[in-house]
């Protein structure tokens, strides 16, 4: 009597086998996409960073112009801070802190740097355990898992099936 099989006949063996690839291809991939979100955040930082500085170099900018254009403001401002020198007939009621500083001070303080914050890679526990030092013991649990699908597979069933 002839017997016929399924094609496809599911058993233990597919779901440990599904189970140590899936831990196999975590353990590999997971570091590199924690490498790469870190890269994302530098490239971020870098942006805000050049941003700043295009802010600063426009503030240089302004501060030349007005300085070549005679702005009176700013030029009483720099012969009082740097020549300590006050126009006839005005008297300083208070002595500034800013006294000190220099003209490079005072565009450093009218640019604001941009706020940022940089995004904390998603905490999981497979991700705890695949970037962490039980990265190995993972693999080899996914080792593992694939050799019981491969044990487990579906030839003990033919056989049984057979006999």
């Amino acid at each position: 009597m002839r017997v016929t099989l399924p094609f496809f006949n599911p058993d233990p063996g597919w779901l440990f086998l599904a189970a140590g690839l899936a831990l196999v291809v975590s353990a590999a991939v997971l570091p590199e996409a924690e490498r790469v979100h870190v890269m994302r955040n530098q490239l971020q930082t870098i942006k805000f960073a050049e941003h700043h500085n295009f802010a600063r170099m426009a503030a240089c900018s302004k501060f030349l112009d007005d300085l070549k254009a005679g702005d009176p403001a700013l030029v009483r401002r720099l012969a009082a801070s740097q020549l300590n020198l006050m126009p006839r007939g005005e008297t300083a009621l208070l002595v500034a802190s800013s006294i000190e500083s220099t003209p490079s001070d005072w565009i450093e303080a009218s640019v604001a740097p941009p706020p940022y914050e940089m995004d904390a890679y998603p905490d999981t526990l497979l991700s705890r355990w695949t970037l962490g030092p039980q990265r190995l013991w993972v693999i080899a649990a996914g080792a593992f898992c694939v050799f019981l699908g491969l044990v487990l597979g579906p030839s003990q069933r033919l056989q049984e099936k057979m006999a």
